[in-house]
């Protein structure tokens, strides 16, 4: 799990990489490679979403 004191709050879809699958979020000002915890979240650029895990430099999301 991420730990709250890097990760509070929540972040923004920045961009879409791949479709329904990758996208890279801005989270406290860091661009990030994102992965949806569930594969029935599907995200738009300007969603809020919230970091709940990270895999190497992927963070795993959540909508807020």
């Amino acid at each position: 799990m991420l730990e709250g004191k890097f990760y509070p709050g929540v972040g923004v879809i920045h961009s879409v990489e791949q479709p329904g699958s990758e996208w890279v979020v801005r989270v406290n000002g860091v661009y990030w490679t994102a992965r949806a915890a569930l594969a029935s979240y599907s995200f738009q650029a300007g969603d809020a979403i919230r970091p709940i895990d990270r895999q190497g430099n992927t963070l795993l999301i959540e909508p807020a």
